[in-house]
């Protein structure tokens, strides 16, 4: 018998057989550890592919609203009179309207634009009586050359309202001379301006 052949149960066999095994499961895990390495780098190539979703909203146009007037005696005047005397009393009416579609905050601004005296000296504005009435309600009643604005509320869309001025020239009786009194106001004359103005509510 060959003396350098390995007996089947000796411990050279033995050994033998435990660092085969050992080569396999080193050949295994290697395996192992390989196929986890090209899954990971799989998932990690893969890794952006993900759930998306989006929605719009197009189209958010935006549209400034209009704030007009309508004056149904523009440009005219709201009422004249000539060759008052004391005692006169003259009315004019103008209707003026929101014709925009947004809600304005009105008034009615006065101003003097002449004043002229007659041959005594009197100004017929400082004299003369104004009232302004919207339908049933008074807004102002009072002396002329005191009026200077008067607030007239909220006019809503399509809101219109018809005012009424009374001017007044007052009798202050009999004057005790030609150039007094009464008798100051021959021959003068006045002008006034009224303008509406609208502001957004």
């Amino acid at each position: 018998m060959n003396s350098s052949a390995v007996q089947p149960g000796s411990r050279r066999a033995r050994a033998k057989r435990a660092g085969a095994r050992r080569s396999r499961r080193l050949l295994m895990l290697g395996g192992s550890l390989v196929a986890t390495l090209i899954i990971a780098s799989a998932f990690l190539v893969g890794s952006g592919a993900v759930f998306t979703s989006t929605s719009a909203n197009p189209s958010n146009v935006f549209t400034a609203g209009v704030l007009t007037q309508t004056n149904s005696k523009a440009p005219g005047a709201i009422l004249t009179a000539s060759l008052m005397k004391p005692g006169d009393v003259k009315t004019g009416t103008v209707a003026i309207k929101n014709t925009g579609d947004l809600s304005g905050d009105f008034t009615a601004t006065m101003a003097k634009t002449a004043d002229t005296p007659g041959a005594n000296g009197g100004s017929l504005f400082n004299v003369l009586k104004l009232k302004i009435e919207d339908g049933a309600t008074t807004l102002y009643n009072g002396n002329m050359k005191d009026f200077t604005t008067q607030a007239l509320g909220t006019y809503a869309p399509n809101d219109t309202h018809t005012y009424t001025f009374t001017v007044t020239f007052p009798d202050g009786g009999t004057p005790a001379s030609n150039t007094t009194e009464d008798n100051a106001y021959q021959g003068s004359s006045t002008t006034v301006s009224f303008t509406w103005t609208a502001v957004q509510h």
